[in-house]
C-alpha cells in the first residue's frame, strides 16, 4: 500500500512538473513572439514616421517656394497696381469736374425736353457748361480700361458704374447741343436708374426715385466711397469673396448696359408732341 501511494505520488510529481514545464515553454514562446512582433512593428513604425518626416520636409519645401514665387510676383505688380489706382482715382477726380451738366441734365425730365430741348438758349447754355474740352472726358473711360487687370473685379465694376453714370449724363448734354435730333426718344431710351438699382443699396435708390438731385449725389458719393474701400483693400492684399465677385458682374453688367444705350444712334429729326 505504501509503495503503491509512493507510485502514485511520484506519478503525480512528474505530470505536475511535466505541465508546469510545459507551460513555462509556452509563456517563454509567447513572450518571445510578442517581444519579435513588437520589434517588427516597432521598426515599420519608424520607418513609417521617417517617411512621413521625409513627406513633410518636401511639402514644406514646395509650399516655402510657392509663398516665396507669390510673394515675388506680389511685389513685381504692386508698381502696376499703384499706379492703376492713380489712374482710376484721377479719371474719378476729373469725371466730377462736370457734375454740374450732371445736375442740369437731372432736372430736364422728359416732358420738358420735348417743349425746350431744340431752344438755342439752352443749346449755347450746355455748350458753355460743357466747355472745349468735353470730349476728353468722354474718352477718358476707355484710356483707364488699360489698367483695369491690375485692379480687383469689385474695383472696376464700381469704376464703370461711376464713369459711365457720367458718360451717359455727359452725352445726353452733347446730344442737346443738336437740335436736329429726338431728345425725348434719347431720354426714354438711357435708363440710368437701372445702374443705380444693381450698384448701390435699396436706400439710396429710394432716395434717387423721390428727387432725382439729390439721389444722384448720394448714390455718386457712396460710388466714391466704395472705390476708396476697394483700393485701401487692393493695397493690403485682401482678395475678393466669391459674393463681392458675383455682385461686381452685376454692377459691371448694368454699367456696360447704360454706356450702350447711350451710344445708341440717335433718331432724327426732333419730334415735337
Amino acid at each position: 500500500m505504501n509503495a503503491f501511494t509512493e507510485i502514485l505520488t511520484t506519478s503525480f510529481a512528474t505530470v505536475a512538473l511535466t505541465s508546469l514545464a510545459a507551460w513555462l515553454f509556452r509563456q517563454w514562446l509567447v513572450a518571445r513572439l510578442t517581444a519579435d512582433i513588437k520589434l517588427e512593428t516597432d521598426s515599420k513604425l519608424e520607418d513609417l514616421k521617417a517617411q512621413l518626416n521625409r513627406t513633410k520636409d518636401a511639402l514644406s519645401g514646395l509650399t516655402s517656394a510657392g509663398h516665396t514665387a507669390y510673394s515675388q510676383s506680389q511685389i513685381a505688380l504692386l508698381p502696376h497696381r499703384v499706379m492703376a489706382i492713380n489712374t482710376v482715382w484721377s479719371s474719378v477726380l476729373e469725371w466730377s469736374q462736370l457734375s454740374a451738366v450732371s445736375t442740369i441734365v437731372a432736372v430736364m425730365d422728359i416732358d420738358w425736353v420735348r417743349t425746350n430741348s431744340s431752344d438755342p438758349k439752352i443749346t449755347e447754355t450746355i455748350k458753355i457748361l460743357l466747355g472745349s474740352n468735353y470730349l476728353e472726358f468722354l474718352k477718358k473711360r476707355n484710356d483707364t480700361e488699360l489698367v483695369s487687370p491690375y485692379v480687383s473685379e469689385r474695383m472696376w465694376a464700381l469704376y464703370s458704374a461711376f464713369s459711365g453714370f457720367y458718360f451717359s449724363r455727359i452725352s445726353k448734354a452733347v446730344l442737346l447741343t443738336f437740335p436736329s435730333l429726338d431728345h425725348a426718344e434719347i431720354w426714354m431710351r438711357i435708363n440710368e436708374r437701372n445702374l443705380i438699382e444693381a450698384a448701390a443699396p435699396s436706400e439710396i435708390l429710394k432716395k434717387y426715385d423721390e428727387n432725382m438731385i439729390q439721389g444722384t449725389n448720394v448714390f455718386l458719393e457712396y460710388l466714391k466711397s466704395q472705390i476708396l474701400h476697394e483700393f485701401r483693400a487692393e493695397l493690403s492684399g485682401t482678395r475678393d469673396s466669391d459674393s463681392a465677385v458675383t455682385n461686381a458682374s452685376v454692377i459691371l453688367a448694368a454699367a456696360n448696359a447704360l454706356v450702350q444705350s447711350t451710344e445708341q444712334m440717335p433718331s432724327t429729326p426732333n419730334l415735337k408732341m
